[in-house]
């Protein structure tokens, strides 16, 4: 009898090598060959950026309005947030949370049932997912960088929200990512210290006239929602909890049980035994650490009803943009919005 060829022969390894070729892994980001990321060097004071908008791919967009025509799949817009969470797992890796793409997290479940049991806010705030955003920009008048598109990341507190308050106080700047009528980001920087490692925190931004961008500038900037790395639900769970169970059967144990065994001690997750290493993150990841002092205050609140919620106290969408907003962090309606949040994802 003839032995039928493989249709599979040789096409496996040429979409695993099809694949290498497009990516490289770069801590929980999928960097596209040939894109480098963008960092701002020596503690310099003052940085020029083009911010270049890309094609939305992500139906679950964070930013995604419908109503306003904003973020929607085949859409263009200038960043891409999702959410991290820091310190998990026997490495101590950062992950990005799988909420940044509308699915569930165990983390942040594990989060919530802590609260409700009561846990400090230390530990509370180790598990909180921490905001960060992409951008695909070019850097102008640098002396250190091609004018070719980078791929910037960067904590929200550290440069979206300063944008956004520009923003508020000159509406006629939010043109800045039109590749026609955009604007040139003349920002100033201060430097900050953790430990030994230092950071950038956007402290101005001014915005100035710049020429057009061609159309054809959209073919050099990656899809922004294709480079981040999200781990399943039971990948991410058992990194957390630092499973060692085989995935088809029970438990790794010997063959005959040690005489008298005790219970081992119950251990709790690797990111809540007070390990803060940063070896493969920048350092503007440890965004704003500091932030771990101060009180947070939602934990220690009163509590008000669902019912008397009438609406978000900032603007937001009451139970649907739970935990969303750097503000939900000190919100006195934080808990009402937990529970209803749930309460649509039962």
């Amino acid at each position: 009898m003839t032995q039928k060829k493989s249709s599979f022969r040789g096409k496996v390894r040429q979409d695993i090598q099809k694949e290498k070729n497009e990516y490289s892994s770069f801590g929980y980001l999928k960097m596209p060959q040939g894109v480098k990321m963008y960092n701002a060097e020596g503690k310099i004071r003052e940085i020029e950026l083009d911010i270049i908008p890309y094609v939305v791919t992500d139906p679950n967009h964070p930013n995604r309005n419908d109503a306003a025509g904003i973020a929607a799949v085949g859409d263009l817009w200038y960043r891409r947030p999702f959410k991290i969470h820091r310190n998990v797992g026997a490495e101590d890796e950062a992950v990005i949370c799988p909420k940044s793409v509308g699915k569930p997290c165990p983390l942040c479940e594990y989060q919530r049932k802590r609260y409700k049991e009561g846990a400090d806010k230390d530990e509370l705030s180790a598990l909180r997912a921490k905001d960060r955003n992409l951008y695909a920009v070019i850097p102008v008048n640098s002396e250190k960088h091609e004018e070719v598109v980078y791929i910037w990341e960067m904590a929200k507190s550290l440069f979206q929200d300063t944008l956004s308050d520009e923003i508020e106080l000159h509406p006629e700047n939010e043109v800045f990512p039109d590749l026609e009528e955009g604007k040139t980001l003349q920002i100033a920087l201060k430097w900050k210290s953790l430990g030994k490692n230092t950071y950038p925190e956007a402290r101005a931004i001014t915005f100035n006239k710049r020429e057009p961008y061609d159309e054809s500038i959209l073919d050099e900037v990656p899809s922004l929602d294709d480079m981040l790395k999200i781990l399943t639900y039971e990948q991410l769970e058992a990194k957390f909890f630092n499973d060692t169970s085989e995935p088809d059967g029970g438990e790794l144990q010997d063959d005959e049980p040690a005489e008298d065994p005790k219970p081992a001690p119950k251990r709790k997750p690797k990111s809540l035994r007070g390990s803060h290493s940063s070896t493969d993150n920048p350092p503007e990841v440890k965004e704003k650490e500091e932030e771990k002092d101060a009180p947070i205050v939602r934990r220690r609140r009163k509590v008000v009803k669902t019912e008397d919620a009438e609406k978000c106290p900032h603007a937001h969408k009451f139970g649907a943009d739970y935990d969303l907003f750097s503000e939900c962090e000190t919100c006195e309606i934080w808990q009402s919005c937990m529970e209803e949040n749930e309460k649509g994802n039962a």
